[in-house]
C-alpha cells in the first residue's frame, strides 16, 4: 500500500492486518452461531467491533467485563420477566435498571464501567422481545446472550495473540518526565519568576498530568503488576500537583517578604534533572521540614518526598511492585464520581428506554421492539461519551450507512441465498470493508456503528423476508438513531459546563473548610480538590480552550483576568490547593492555645472575611492584606498573607462560571 493511499485511508500495514483479523473473527463468530442454529445469530458478530483493543491486557479485561456485564444484565432481565407479566410494570423495571446501569458508567473507573454499560443493554436485549412476542421472549433473550458470549470468545482468541502488550515501561517513563517538569516549574516559581512566561508551561504540565491519570487504569488493565503499580502513578500525580502548588505559594512568600532559605531553586532544578536523566536519586533537605520553616516549604518537602518515592518505585524492577492498596501507605486521590452527570445519564437512558418501550407496545408496530432496543443502546452509548454531541454525529452517519448497505443486501442478495456456505460467502465483502474501516485511524469510530447497523438491519442468518419487514426494520433503526442522535446534537453538554461544575465543587469544599464543616479536614478536602483540578483541566482540554490571555491577565492582577467560561481556562488553577492549605493554617491558629488572644482573634476575623471569598475574590484578598498588617504574631500574619496571595492568584478560578449560573 503506497504512502498516499495509506494516509488517505488511515491504514498502514499493521492496521490492514488487524482489520483482516477483525473481519475473520466476525465471520467465524457468525458461522458458529449459524452452525449451532442459534436464533438471531447475527448478534454473535456484534461484540467483535467493540471488544477489540490496542493492547492485550485491555482486550482481555474488556472481554471479561463484557461477559460479566452480559451475565448480570441477563440475570436482571430474566428476573424482571419472572417478577411480573404486566407489561407496564415490566417496562418500568427495565427503565429503572437501565437508568441505574447508565448512571454507574460515570461512577465506576476505567474498564469497570463497561460492565455496567453491558448490564443495562443486555437487560433490554432480554426484556424487549416481550413487546410483541411474550411467549418466545425468554428463548430469544437467551439466544442473544449465547451469541454475545460466542463473539467475545472468538474475538479474544483470534486477535489476542496479535495484540501487543501494554507499553507500561514507556508510560512510567513519561510519567516520571512529567513529574520532572512539575518540579522544574516549582523551581521557577520558588525563584520568584514572572508568571506570564510560565503560564503556557503550567497549562501543558497540568494537561499532561491529567492525561497520565486518565490513562493509568487503561495501561494497567489485564496486568497484576500494573494494578500493583497503579497506586505509585496516583502518588506521582497527586505529588506533582502538590509540588507545583507549593512552588506557587513560595513565590508569593518570596515576593512579599523574601524570607526563604537560599538554594531552593537550585535544589529543585537539580532534582528535576535527576528525575529526567537519572544520575542517582536526589534528596530533599531536612531543613525544609523544620518546624520553623514556612508552611509552604514544609508542604513542598512532604510532596517532593512522596514524588521521589513514587518515581523510584515506577523505575524499579517488577519485584519492587507490592500489593499495597489505596490505604495508609498510598497517597489518596478521590475517585472521579460525577453524581450530577450520573443522574442525568440515568434519566436520559432509563427514561428514553421506558418511553420507547411503551410507544412500541402501544403502536403494535412489528419493528417496535427493534426501535426501542435502538433507543436504549444509542442513548446509553452516547451518554457515556466525553463529548456526546460529536459522538452523536459519527454514530448517526455510521449507523445510517450500515442500514443502507443492509437494506440493499436484504433486497438484492438475501433472497438468492440457499444454504450455509452461500450465506457465509455473501457477507465476506461487507465484513472485510467493516474490518478495515474499524482498523483505520480516520474511520475507526463510525465503523463500529456501520458494522452494528449492517448486522442489526441485515438480520444475517435469519432468512429472506418480505419488503414490508425489511423496510420496517430499517426504518425502526434509522428512527431510533435519528431521534437519539439529534437529541444529543440539539441539546449538547459542552465541556465548559462540566468545568463549571468542577469549579463549583472546589468552591463548595473550600467554603466547608472555612466554616469547619469538613468532617475530617484536609484528609478529605485535598484529595477531592486535586481530583476537581484534574477534571477542570480535562474539560478545558476537550473544549480546546486553554488560551494564554487568561494566564497573562491573572499574572498582571488586572480586573480583566475574570474568567470567561466560553473562551478560555481561568488562570491560577493550582492556587486552589494553596488556598485550602492557608485556610487550614488559619483554622489551626484560631484554635491554638499557645497563641495570644489577639492572634487567635485575628485568625478568626480572617476566616470570617473569607466566607465571602467566591463573591469578590480580589476584593477579599485586598481586605485580608489590610488585616494582616495589624497582626503581631509572625506565623498568623504569614497565614493570612498566604491566604490573600492564593485567593488573588486563583481569583479567575474562584469566580469562574458564576455569571452564567
Amino acid at each position: 500500500m503506497t504512502d498516499s493511499w495509506s494516509d488517505f485511508l488511515g491504514l498502514d500495514r499493521a492496521a490492514v492486518g488487524h482489520g483482516l483479523r477483525l473481519a475473520l473473527a466476525a465471520w467465524l463468530a457468525l458461522a458458529i452461531a449459524v452452525g449451532l442454529h442459534i436464533d438471531n445469530p447475527y448478534w454473535a458478530a456484534m461484540p467483535i467491533w467493540v471488544v477489540t483493543q490496542a493492547t492485550r491486557g485491555l482486550l482481555l479485561e474488556r472481554a471479561v467485563f463484557r461477559v460479566l456485564g452480559t451475565l448480570a444484565g441477563a440475570a436482571a432481565g430474566f428476573g424482571i420477566m419472572r417478577v411480573t407479566g404486566n407489561p407496564w410494570v415490566l417496562f418500568a423495571l427495565l427503565g429503572l435498571w437501565v437508568a441505574v446501569a447508565a448512571g454507574l458508567t460515570h461512577l465506576l473507573r476505567g474498564v469497570h464501567a463497561y460492565a455496567a454499560l453491558l448490564a443495562g443493554m443486555t437487560a433490554a436485549i432480554v426484556v424487549l422481545p416481550a413487546l410483541l412476542r411474550p411467549a418466545s421472549a425468554a428463548a430469544l433473550g437467551l439466544a442473544r446472550v449465547e451469541c454475545t458470549l460466542i463473539g467475545v470468545c472468538v474475538v479474544t482468541a483470534v486477535t489476542g495473540l496479535f495484540t501487543p502488550d501494554s507499553a507500561r515501561a514507556d508510560f512510567y517513563r513519561r510519567a516520571r518526565h512529567l513529574a520532572a517538569d512539575a518540579v522544574a516549574f516549582a523551581a521557577a516559581m520558588a525563584g520568584g519568576a514572572e508568571l506570564a512566561p510560565h503560564a503556557a508551561s503550567e497549562r501543558r504540565i497540568l494537561a499532561g498530568i491529567t492525561e497520565i491519570d486518565a490513562a493509568a487504569a487503561l495501561v494497567s488493565a489485564g496486568s497484576i503488576e500494573g494494578y500493583r503499580r497503579l497506586h505509585d502513578v496516583t502518588a506521582l500525580v497527586v505529588s506533582s500537583l502538590a509540588v507545583m502548588a507549593a512552588g506557587r505559594a513560595l513565590r508569593g512568600r518570596r515576593l512579599r517578604s523574601g524570607a526563604l532559605p537560599e538554594g531552593i531553586e537550585a535544589c529543585l532544578r537539580d532534582t528535576a534533572l535527576r528525575l529526567r536523566h537519572g544520575g542517582g536519586e536526589p534528596g530533599v533537605p531536612a531543613s525544609w521540614a523544620a518546624e520553623e520553616a514556612a508552611p509552604a516549604l514544609r508542604r513542598l518537602h512532604d510532596a517532593l518526598t512522596r514524588l521521589l518515592a513514587a518515581a523510584a518505585a515506577l523505575s524499579a524492577g517488577s519485584v519492587a511492585a507490592d500489593a499495597r492498596s489505596f490505604g495508609s501507605k498510598a497517597v489518596y486521590l478521590a475517585p472521579h464520581r460525577d453524581w450530577r452527570l450520573a443522574r442525568r445519564t440515568g434519566l436520559v437512558a432509563g427514561g428514553g428506554t421506558l418511553l420507547a418501550a411503551v410507544a412500541g407496545y402501544l403502536s403494535g408496530w412489528p419493528a417496535g421492539e427493534l426501535a426501542a432496543l435502538g433507543v436504549c443502546i444509542f442513548s446509553m452509548v452516547l451518554s457515556t461519551q466525553p463529548v456526546p454531541r460529536t459522538a452523536a454525529a459519527k454514530l448517526l452517519g455510521g449507523m445510517l450507512a450500515g442500514i443502507a448497505v443492509a437494506t440493499a443486501y436484504r433486497f438484492l442478495v438475501q433472497p438468492r441465498i440457499d444454504g450455509f456456505l452461500p450465506l457465509m460467502a455473501s457477507v465476506v465483502p461487507v465484513l472485510l470493508v467493516g474490518g478495515l474501516a474499524r482498523a483505520g485511524r480516520k474511520t475507526a469510530i463510525p465503523a463500529i456503528d456501520f458494522n452494528m447497523g449492517f448486522l442489526l438491519a441485515g438480520q444475517i442468518g435469519m432468512g429472506a423476508a418480505g419488503a414490508a419487514a425489511i423496510l420496517d426494520g430499517a426504518a425502526a433503526l434509522a428512527l431510533a438513531a435519528g431521534v437519539v442522535c439529534l437529541g444529543f446534537i440539539l441539546m449538547p453538554t459542552p465541556p465548559y459546563r462540566r468545568a463549571m461544575a468542577a469549579a463549583e465543587a472546589i468552591r463548595r469544599d473550600l467554603a466547608r473548610l472555612i466554616a469547619r464543616r469538613e468532617p475530617t479536614g484536609p484528609a478529605r478536602w485535598h484529595p477531592r480538590t486535586a481530583r476537581e483540578i484534574l477534571r477542570l483541566t480535562l474539560h478545558f482540554g476537550r473544549a480546546g480552550a486553554l488560551l494564554p490571555e487568561e494566564g497573562r491577565a491573572e499574572a498582571s492582577g488586572k480586573p480583566g483576568g475574570r474568567s470567561r467560561p466560553r473562551s478560555g481556562a481561568p488562570g491560577g488553577i493550582l492556587a486552589a490547593l494553596s488556598f485550602g492549605h492557608a485556610i487550614g493554617d488559619l483554622q489551626d491558629a484560631a484554635a491554638d492555645p499557645a497563641l495570644d488572644q489577639a492572634s487567635r482573634a485575628s485568625a478568626r476575623a480572617a476566616l470570617a472575611t473569607l466566607r465571602r471569598f467566591a463573591a469578590d475574590p480580589r476584593g477579599i484578598a485586598q481586605a485580608l492584606q489590610a488585616q494582616a498588617r495589624g497582626v503581631g504574631d509572625g506565623e498568623t500574619r504569614a497565614a493570612i498573607e498566604d491566604a490573600a496571595g492564593a485567593l488573588a492568584a486563583g481569583a479567575a478560578l474562584f469566580a469562574f462560571g458564576q455569571a452564567d449560573r
